[in-house]
């Protein structure tokens, strides 16, 4: 909850304009939202993904070579 002095109201942040500005006299009260941003767990997984999908496909290639030979 973010309060405004001149409005003398206390605000929760999802009701604040987009630039963070009060809804009812427009004073800055908090940062503007920033972008989400991805959590470090998801690029964990994503490159094991990579990893385990391009060893796979290895394995596939080779399997493939001795089945033609």
């Amino acid at each position: 909850m973010t309060w405004c002095g001149q409005c003398d109201r206390d605000f929760d942040i999802g009701l604040l304009t987009e630039d963070g500005g009060c809804p009812e006299c427009g004073r800055r009260l908090a940062d503007p939202p920033r972008g989400g941003s991805v959590p470090w767990h998801f690029w964990v997984v994503a490159t094991v993904a990579v990893l385990y999908l391009g060893w796979r496909a290895l394995q596939a290639i080779i399997w493939v070579m001795q089945q033609i030979v």
